[in-house]
């Protein structure tokens, strides 16, 4: 694989650098210069809308002999004779760029799409997509959408601002964001799959539903309205539910009580209860329902496959095994991001080290995984600290009942006072150079507050300290 090369990144700073792709050509099969697909326009013919839906279908349900015969039978509701869609299939194919080198990378991202919601194109869902042609296992990877990227001349930004920011700027939100993930994972990661809500609601109502099993309570009083800029509780107990479009997407979208962790970890088994419930309806088998899905599609889904490459991605993916996907998600319990807030006050994931060779590490670990080693749902279990607990506030006794509580949780206390400074209105929680990533979060979770971007020096015996502030509660 062609790797491109950076240049040395400052503390919290990347510099990207992005090379010309050049895969090797083989004599024997002349073939164009494989090279990162231009951008889609998001309207299409009705074969491409067609290829697009039978990809997607393919990806969830398998089956390329059933994609065929899809295809062949459409064509023959559609106009009595075989056209040029069932003709597809005795061209030559064109490989796609990666699979020379043995992995596939497609960007799935999820956005608004509606004017109406602030930030229609910010990027809430991200899932880097990785098929090894080896071993036929597909490696799914979330990047959380508050981890701090710089992008090229776009400048520093969460990275769920990227794909909008390009957009805007230069006309390119799918160059952006493919350009960051690149330097960001150290991977090639030349094609994108966009859907907008609407488009993953209908998609899901148009299933009939999917199966899900929520494995805890989910309460989110602060989830956006349908219209305005006001809110709405989402209430979803634990339990096995058929969930439709709207309840799906807000089990997908919701983080206020959570994280974006938990968050990506649901999305991931959406997708995949999304694929059983294909596999149920034997959809390949149903050309309506294909029509029916080609129909929302249309409107609400692009891509920069071209017709060719759809088709030799359903070729690659025809007998894919369901038994091999793995899990992974990039957060700070992986050890590669920290949490905290940047300049400006807003909550960031900032990359350990200022520089993305964690983060790579990661993900080069992430794509040799096998089903037995995937990661799962559960919450990831973490030594509690030994800390010590101030109060930043005029609050009298604030800090001996925050410490109370935290010792019943499992932590050591080891000191309990004043903060030098009052005032504070935010409860941060801060680690020395050698404090765990992991543990750091879960400590800021348990007294609602923020961990620190920088680190202190703490006295012999403590590895963290709280400072109250004004949001922690009294009651």
């Amino acid at each position: 694989m062609v790797r491109r090369k950076e240049e040395d990144m400052p503390t919290r700073e990347v510099n990207i650098r992005v090379a010309k792709k050049a895969p090797r050509m083989e004599a024997e099969e002349p073939m164009p210069k494989l090279r990162r697909p231009l951008p889609a326009r998001r309207k299409g013919g009705f074969g491409k809308a067609i290829l697009v839906t039978l990809l997607v279908v393919v990806l969830l349900a398998g089956g390329w002999l059933g994609a065929r015969a899809a295809i062949v039978g459409m064509d023959l509701l559609k106009s009595g004779k075989p056209s040029w869609l069932a003709t597809l299939f005795n061209i030559k194919i064109t490989r796609l760029v990666g699979e020379e080198d043995g992995r596939v990378n497609v960007l799935l991202l999820g956005i608004p799409g509606d004017p109406a919601h602030g930030g229609p194109n910010l990027t809430d869902t991200i899932i880097l997509a990785d098929y090894s042609t080896a071993d036929q296992y597909l490696h799914m990877i979330s990047l959380p959408r508050d981890l701090q990227v710089t992008s090229g001349d776009l400048g520093t930004m969460k990275i769920n601002s990227v794909y909008e920011t390009g957009q805007s700027k230069n006309n390119d939100g799918p160059g952006a964001i493919l350009n960051t993930v690149d330097s960001l994972t150290g991977l090639s990661v030349p094609y994108y799959m966009k859907i907008d809500f609407a488009g993953f609601k209908q998609l899901v109502d148009e299933l009939g539903g999917i199966k899900i099993d929520v494995k805890k309570d989910l309460l989110d009083p602060k989830y956006p309205a349908d219209t305005g800029n006001g809110y709405q509780t989402v209430d979803i107990k634990a339990g096995s539910y058929t969930m439709d479009g709207e309840m799906a997407l807000k089990y997908a979208r919701s983080r206020e009580s959570t994280s974006d962790f938990d968050r990506a970890r649901r999305q991931q088994d959406i997708l995949l209860a999304m694929r059983a419930k294909a596999q149920e309806l034997d959809l390949l088998t149903a050309p309506a329902k294909i029509f029916a899905i080609s129909d929302i599609i249309k409107d609400h889904m692009s891509t920069n496959l071209n017709k060719d490459e759809m088709i030799r991605l359903m070729q690659i993916m025809s007998e894919f095994d369901p038994t091999k996907i793995t899990n992974s998600v990039v957060d700070e319990a992986s050890g590669v991001v920290i949490g905290g807030k940047n300049e400006a006050g807003a909550y960031v994931l900032a990359p350990v080290g200022g520089d993305y060779n964690k983060i790579k590490e990661y993900v080069a670990t992430a794509i040799t995984k096998t089903a037995a080693e995937t990661e799962t749902p559960a919450e990831t279990k973490v030594t509690p600290l030994k800390i010590e607990v101030l109060n930043g506030t005029t609050t009298t006794g604030l800090a001996a009942k925050a410490a109370d509580k935290l010792k019943t949780d499992g932590y050591t206390i080891v000191k309990v006072g004043n903060n030098a400074t009052k005032g504070i209105t935010a409860t941060m929680v801060y680690g020395s150079s050698t404090t765990d990533a992991s543990a750091l979060q879960a400590l800021a979770t348990k007294v609602g507050g923020t961990v620190a971007t920088e680190t202190i020096t703490l006295s012999a015996g403590i590895e963290a300290r709280v400072v109250l502030g004004a949001n922690y509660p009294t009651q």
